[in-house]
């Protein structure tokens, strides 16, 4: 199949637009988006798949909106050896129209549903679907990878191309075995349809006869159950009843204990209340020999804390006159150092004043300086604002004036050069135009044995009046050459101008007084940095001089004693440079500020004198930080004498009151009890407790040897026995009946003859599905050996698509590169420089230029059958770097010498690169 040309109206946005394409070649459709390149395809595949009467959702999408239209298609194309003209029309005025053109130039022509129809067989006939969706490629499609195993054509070509047979295994044969397969296997192997129907069936009648087998067996589990029950309940009742015995031999011997163990306890009680009686006593005398031995401690303590009060009173008082002679000594000193401060102070403002007075005379210096300085910055920048001339002008002058000369050059070479001379009495005249005489002008009249050598790019007219006339006329190309002499003169004059010169020469000379003017402007700035680093010298002159308070009369002063300052001399860079542009008006007033200097002796003697207040100041601040720190320790110690004193007294007012506290407490317990009370108070307490601990002791001898202790747990423990053992006899009781129960209602139910039912219907199902599964497993085999045939084949005739894929992508990633195929002859692997990965790790580039390789791989084995279909990307290569654009589009290129490629895109950038091309412009 070629497609020839495609026509739109009124589909989608597209309102009336044919395309026609090259039969054989790349063509390459260019527009921007929604202008409608994917309707085209859309459009082919529309036109062949639904008749003009259709309701499809798909005509109700492509009709512009709004708009009550007939959507409207029209293609040519080839199939074979016809060529078809097919035209249709949906919605609105609805109508096919098919027209063929045979081999033979036979045309015959269809409408209607006949048009429909007999397009629909013919494109069918010669174009394989799955061949047509492989080589198709629709937008945002072209990552993905063909499977074209199942393509007849690519398998026909292949065959063809490699030699092999496919065994016998025709299409029919195949799909009449996989159909069988299918009807009792799944694609992965499992059971299906009738057969796994059948499967389910034999597993539910074993089910089934499992679980009346079970159900018999469990009625002999529980015969056997009952008779065990039996046994068990018989065995329990006669070890409860001999149980029961011996737990009232138990409760007999219990009622003889509890009359021992209710008189110990009653002795225990009276033990219980004696002792606590002795240790009530034993705390009543431990109490009054504390309060004895509290007494003399604190009366000992109250004298030494007294003698401790009278020694730290002592010492308190004489550390307070210790104080007030300190403070007496630290005022001295202050006064002293007042005094000393004074003269520091006095001496500081002498120096600093002699101090100013030097700055002031060094600032007038650099003042004048900075004057001069400035008034060269002044002179350098009216120079240089004189100056039209640089580096650039000058550069455009030279060029001009080598073009003048060229151009004049040329003139010379390409237009005739006329000399005329004057030897007779008659006048002779000269005129015309585009006349040049080089350094002189062209005189309109010679004198007498007066010659005139003339460049003529024109007309020259040499003339005798009266006798003769000459006209000398330059040839075609003398204007162009007269037109390059005037344009640089012109533009020589220009920049001459522009300049403010007359030649280039003084252009030179203005250049070179620029530069020197710009040095001397630099090195001039540069001084006035470094005299103004500190600041403005005038600023702190004047600061100065208010500080020093200098007037009028110190001016005059220091006039008469020759204190002005002297004139700048020997600066580099004078302005003798720049006379000539100097202007007499540029005149620069400065005013001296004069003071009285100090002799060098009186700065030195006022400094010596400062320093020598400042050592007797310094001398005064070590004896008053001496005095100080006298002072403060005498301050320190009279506040911890003090505070000594003072816990001394509270400690020995505490003392006193703990004492008296202790003593009175002392005499109220014994007015209750005197010691001698208390101490025959415990010793009676103590023998009544050693009276009831031996009858208490006689008591638990008797209940021993009874086992008073013990025959109560005993009792307990024979209780929970028994209690068990009628729980558990209970329980096989409960047992017993339920069993005999479901013993009653097997009877009931008809257990034997519901196995034996179970047990037939299973060997019928058995039956049904082993027919079936020999079939199955027939089917199985013939299907497993057909694959392997097909496999075995396959991996031959897949042998030339590989090689075709591996030819075309070396030409784009070079020698090393490889693919490995699959079972339906898609690229499963792809090997570069040695790396070998699956598809699925490759970049995205990579993968879609792998995809556009295999079709157009696939394209070229099918080319040359008529099932050849062509190549369409919609949108492809928008991954792809600069380097690999370019072999991809002279691949592109190469293809379409064996076929049909057409390519939609709105980045035509991308396929620039592809050699004998066609581009097909689409305008919104």
């Amino acid at each position: 199949m070629r497609l020839l040309s495609l026509a739109l109206r009124d589909f989608r946005g597209v309102r009336d637009r044919i395309v026609r394409f090259p039969a054989l070649g790349t063509t390459v459709v260019v527009g921007d988006n929604e202008v409608g390149k994917s309707s085209l395809v859309e459009a082919f595949g529309l036109v062949f798949d639904l008749p003009d009467d259709s309701k499809s959702t798909r005509i109700r999408d492509i009709q512009p909106v709004g708009q009550d239209v007939g959507p409207e298609v029209t293609v040519e194309l080839t199939l074979g050896n016809r060529e078809l003209s097919y035209t249709k029309r949906w919605l609105k005025n609805r109508s096919t129209e098919l027209a063929v053109v045979e081999a033979d130039g036979r045309r015959r022509s269809w409408t209607g549903r006949e048009a429909h129809n007999e397009a629909e067989r013919l494109f069918r006939q010669h174009v394989d679907p799955v061949l047509w969706q492989t080589l198709m490629v629709s937008q945002g499609q072209s990552l993905v990878l063909p499977t074209p195993a199942d393509a007849e054509p690519l398998i026909t070509a292949v065959t063809a191309e490699s030699g092999t047979p496919v065994d016998g295994a025709s299409m029919p044969l195949v799909t009449a075995v996989e159909h069988e397969y299918l009807r009792y296997w799944t694609r992965g192997g499992r059971a299906t349809g009738d057969f796994a129907r059948s499967e389910k069936a034999v597993a539910t009648a074993e089910l089934t006869a499992a679980q009346a087998l079970k159900a018999m067996e469990e009625v002999q589990q529980d015969i056997r159950r009952a008779e065990r029950l039996t046994l068990d309940l018989q065995d329990v009742t006669g070890r409860l009843t001999d149980h029961l015995t011996s737990v009232e031999e138990l409760r007999e011997r219990k009622k003889a204990t509890d009359e021992i163990l209710l008189r110990r306890d009653s002795v225990r009680h009276r033990a219980e209340t004696a002792r606590a009686r002795l240790e009530n006593h034993t705390r009543t005398r431990v109490e009054r020999e504390r309060l004895l031995d509290e007494a003399e401690r604190f009366a000992k303590i109250d004298a030494e804390l007294a003698e401790r009060r009278s020694d730290a009173e002592t010492v308190a008082r004489t550390a307070v006159e210790s104080v007030h002679a300190a403070e007496a000594a630290l005022a001295e000193v202050v006064e002293l150092k007042d005094a000393r401060r004074t003269d520091v102070q006095e001496a500081e403002r002498q120096v600093s004043e002699l101090m100013d007075r030097a700055e002031l005379d060094r600032l007038l210096g650099q003042q004048a300086e900075l004057v001069d300085v400035r008034a060269r910055i002044a002179a350098a920048g009216t120079v240089l604002d004189r100056i039209k001339v640089d580096d650039a002008l000058v550069v455009a002058l030279e060029s001009a004036r080598a073009e003048v000369v060229e151009a004049r050059a040329a003139l010379a070479a390409g237009v005739p050069e006329v000399s005329v001379r004057r030897l007779g009495a008659e006048p002779v005249e000269l005129s015309g135009t585009g006349l040049d005489g080089g350094a002189r002008e062209v005189p309109s009249e010679l004198g007498f044995d007066e010659s005139a050598e003339v460049l003529v790019s024109g007309e020259l007219v040499v003339g005798v009046p009266g006798q003769v006339e000459v006209t000398v006329r330059a040839g075609g190309e003398a204007a162009t050459l007269r037109s390059r002499v005037d344009e640089a003169v012109r533009r020589e004059k220009d920049l001459l101008k522009k300049a403010g010169v007359k030649d280039v020469a003084a252009a030179r000379e203005l250049l070179r007084k620029a530069d020197t003017a710009t040095a001397e402007l630099h090195e001039a700035r540069r001084t006035e940095r470094t005299l103004t680093t500190g600041g403005d010298p005038g600023e702190r002159i004047a600061v100065l001089t208010a500080r020093l308070g200098v007037g009028a009369d110190d001016d005059v002063e220091a006039e008469e004693g020759g204190g002005k300052q002297p004139a700048v001399e020997g600066v580099p860079g004078q302005m003798s440079l720049f006379e000539e542009f100097a202007s007499p008006h540029d005149t620069l007033d400065f005013e001296d500020f004069e003071v009285p200097v100090s002799a060098p002796d009186d700065l030195a003697g006022a400094q010596r004198a400062l320093e020598e207040a400042r050592d007797a100041l310094a001398e005064v601040e070590r004896l008053l930080g001496d005095a100080e720190f006298a002072a403060a320790q005498a301050r320190k110690a009279a506040d911890e004498d003090r505070s000594e004193a003072q816990q001394a007294r509270a400690r020995s007012e505490l003392a006193g009151e703990r004492l008296a506290a202790a003593v009175e407490a002392l005499e109220a317990a014994r007015d209750l009890l005197d010691d001698d009370a208390v101490s025959a108070a415990e010793a009676e307490a103590t023998g009544e407790v050693e009276a009831v601990l031996e009858e208490l002791a006689a008591v638990q001898e008797q209940a021993d040897a009874a086992g008073a202790d013990q025959i109560a747990g005993e009792l307990t423990d024979a209780l929970a026995v028994a209690a068990r053992l009628q729980g558990e006899r209970d329980t096989l009781r409960d047992a017993l009946r339920t069993t005999e129960g479901r013993l009653e209602q097997s009877g009931r139910d008809g257990l034997a003859t519901r196995r034996d039912l179970a047990e037939l219907e299973l060997a019928g199902v058995r039956a049904e599905h082993d027919s079936l599964q020999r079939r199955a497993e027939a089917a199985r085999r013939v299907h497993e050996t057909l694959s392997r045939h097909r496999a075995e084949a396959q991996t031959k005739y897949s042998e030339p698509l590989q090689s075709r894929i591996e030819s075309l992508g070396r030409s784009v990633y070079g020698p090393s590169f490889r693919v490995w195929l699959d079972d339906d002859l898609a690229v499963a692997e792809r090997e570069l420089d040695g790396a070998r990965l699956p598809v699925e790790a490759l970049s995205t580039g990579a993968q879609e230029q792998l995809a556009i390789i295999t079709r157009l791989a696939i394209s070229h084995l099918v080319s040359t059958g008529e099932s050849s279909v062509p190549v369409i990307f919609d949108d492809a290569l928008g991954w792809s770097d600069k380097a690999r654009l370019r072999d991809m589009g002279a691949l592109l290129g190469r293809a379409g010498d064996h076929g049909q490629i057409i390519i939609l895109t709105c980045m035509p950038d991308r396929y620039e690169y592809v050699p004998k091309a066609t581009f097909i412009k689409l305008d919104a």
